[in-house]
């Protein structure tokens, strides 16, 4: 599998890691992965090179549980929002292509447009979230101590998003939904991020989403 980590321009970012998590079903892989407990669970990585362009080899199996894809590849770099996407189950040689937006964040008290596609991020936080069978975009929130309340709403009507939240954060306590789209977050104070969401498979939408903090 090969391709190239982009921006939202479509420029070419040197230096990005790609890591593929993948069933192994035999063979050798490049770069040598790394499997902890069983080949059920495999593990590799890589970097782009100067033209934004990475190569990886490994032999899979279909991903358990889920009929997407041969697993799942993700690359980051510094000053950009992950973004994590499903190995293509098309023959060999696959192609998959990365783009990744830059962070940036709003202060609680303002409101950001977000537009959520078929290319945006599968919906994790690489640690206990896993959603995977829906598209995501993250909204970074910079929140003093309070209830930081948010909500996104359908710039063209219709449903309600659904929206996640990180695991890991400076949380005061439990998180709850309040209304369809929206979220209370109990803020000590730090960076929040949220996950606004659609299905896999369903149109692209905007949304306007609002946070407050009480």
């Amino acid at each position: 599998m090969s391709g190239r980590v982009l921006d939202q321009n479509g420029t070419p970012l040197p230096g990005a890691r790609v890591a593929v998590d993948y069933s192994s079903a035999g063979g050798v892989s490049s770069p040598p992965s790394y499997c902890p407990v069983r080949a059920d669970y495999c593990w590799l990585a890589t970097t782009t090179n100067d033209s934004g362009e990475y190569s990886v080899e490994f032999e899979p199996r279909p991903w358990p549980g889920r009929g997407y894809g041969l697993g799942f590849v993700y690359a980051f770099r510094d000053g950009y929002e992950v973004d994590v996407q499903w190995v293509p189950t098309s023959s060999s040689p696959a192609v998959r292509d990365m783009r990744l937006r830059p962070t940036r964040s709003i202060p609680a008290g303002e409101s950001i447009v977000v537009s959520v596609d078929a290319t945006s991020s599968l919906c994790t936080d690489l640690e206990d979230l896993w959603v995977m069978q829906s598209r995501c975009e993250i909204v970074v929130i910079e929140s003093g101590a309070g209830m930081l309340n948010v909500e996104a709403r359908p710039a063209a009507g219709g449903p309600a998003p659904s929206i996640f939240w990180y695991t890991t954060g400076n949380y005061a306590g439990s998180i709850t939904r309040p209304a369809p789209g929206a979220v209370a977050i109990p803020a000590r104070g730090g960076t929040y991020r949220v996950l606004v969401a659609i299905p896999e498979g369903a149109p692209a939408q905007q949304f306007n989403v609002a946070t407050t903090l009480r």
